[in-house]
């Protein structure tokens, strides 16, 4: 049945947050629906795109079925303003899907610690583009392990700030494997914004929790532009931990990084040191695949 429009909008006019109203969306929902609720809620928001990448065979498929979680409101969505054209459909969890995936995990939403209106700011905030491209990077590893022999296991900002908040604040945490080979990584994703003394800065954080808990996991500055890559390697030409440097647009699995202390590029699993002993990211010991 075709929806209603309001009349000052060509949006349609969604439900209430009724109990019928969220048993027509378990009514409606498939494996791949929770799975996209789950990370839209996990990353806090994707563009059509993104999903596309993540769940979906192709971007006309996930053009046609997003739309319909969002009349159903198992998601929420917005445009953020842009200064040319038109920007992409931004999606994020609405509260019926919230309350569904607290409810499978025995919970409401207020203890699964979800709130609608601090789920809205993202859309007004300076930092949705970093968000963004944060999950971006997320995006290409994780589309990557479905059509090659690799895994991620990866930690936001959010399970980050929780486990090793006293010490170091990344944007995300992971481990990489291809084939048999695996890699942990800490991701420090730069817009421009910030001073280079403060980037170099943090890898003396870094360096704490090495001595603290031995861990080895290399840090790696993902910067907008070669000549903002340039001006950081020659402001810390050493570093007291594994660190290695990208430019935004690079795949990051591919052989584009460069460690600190190098000239040649290489993969991300490739940046683990010959010989080097790479212990677990503390916390990280029970993970399977890793």
């Amino acid at each position: 049945m075709r929806m209603p429009t309001r009349p000052d909008h060509r949006d349609v006019v969604r439900p209430r947050t009724t109990p019928e109203a969220i048993r027509q969306l378990i009514a409606r929902l498939t494996p791949r629906d929770l799975r996209i609720m789950s990370l839209v809620w996990e990353h806090r928001v994707f563009t059509t795109d993104q999903i596309a990448r993540l769940e979906f065979g192709s971007y006309h498929t996930a053009k046609k079925r997003l739309p319909i979680l969002y009349r159903l409101r198992a998601l929420d969505r917005f445009r953020p303003w842009t200064p040319v054209g038109t920007a992409p459909w931004h999606y994020i969890l609405d509260t019926p899907g919230a309350e569904i995936l607290a409810a499978e995990h025995g919970q409401t939403a207020r203890e699964l610690g979800y709130r609608r209106d601090r789920v809205l700011t993202i859309a007004y905030r300076s930092s949705l583009s970093h968000t963004l491209g944060v999950n971006e990077f997320f995006v290409d590893l994780q589309a990557h392990t479905r059509t090659h022999d690799t895994h991620l296991v990866w930690r936001t900002a959010r399970e980050c700030e929780r486990q090793f908040g006293d010490i170091i604040r990344p944007d995300a945490a992971g481990r990489w494997t291809a084939g048999n080979r695996s890699i942990d990584f800490f991701l420090e994703y730069d817009t421009g914004t910030e001073p280079l003394r403060r980037l170099a800065g943090k890898l003396d954080a870094y360096h704490e929790l090495n001595r603290i808990t031995g861990n080895r996991g290399v840090v790696l500055f993902y910067l907008p532009s070669a000549k903002r890559e340039e001006h950081l390697r020659h402001r810390v030409p050493n570093a007291p931990v594994a660190t290695a440097t990208a430019v935004h647009g690079a795949h990051p699995a591919e052989r584009v990084w460069t460690l600190l202390n190098a000239s040649a590029p290489r993969r991300l699993v490739d940046l683990r040191t010959r010989g080097l002993v790479q212990p677990s990211i503390p916390g990280w010991e029970d993970i399977d695949g890793g």
